[in-house]
């Protein structure tokens, strides 16, 4: 079976592989992605070595359809993250 990991799963590693709480632990993994997300938030990027990068990605402006009546309608230019897995990733990944 697949494993599932979200933020729980994460503190509860980090809490049993650091020997801490499991609230000293949520923090912790808040934390990070609280950064994470802050760099992202302020036009930087993310690169975690042996894992990938997370960087902006400028979705320009377009046309889309309104599935409600099917009218045209613009879709607005928006920024989006976007991941780049390291090759140790994909390796992994890949049984290499």
């Amino acid at each position: 079976m697949a494993k599932f990991v979200n933020k729980d799963s994460l503190a509860d590693a980090v809490s049993l592989d650091l020997n801490i709480s499991k609230l000293d632990a949520m923090r912790a993994v808040n934390l990070i992605f609280d950064e994470m997300s802050d760099a992202l938030a302020n036009d930087g990027n993310i690169d975690i070595s042996a894992f990938g990068k997370f960087e902006l990605f400028h979705r320009k402006e377009r046309m889309g359809i309104n599935p409600s009546n099917m009218e045209p309608m613009m879709i607005h230019s928006s920024l989006l993250p976007k991941f780049r897995p390291s090759q140790t990733l994909k390796n992994k990944c890949n049984n290499k």
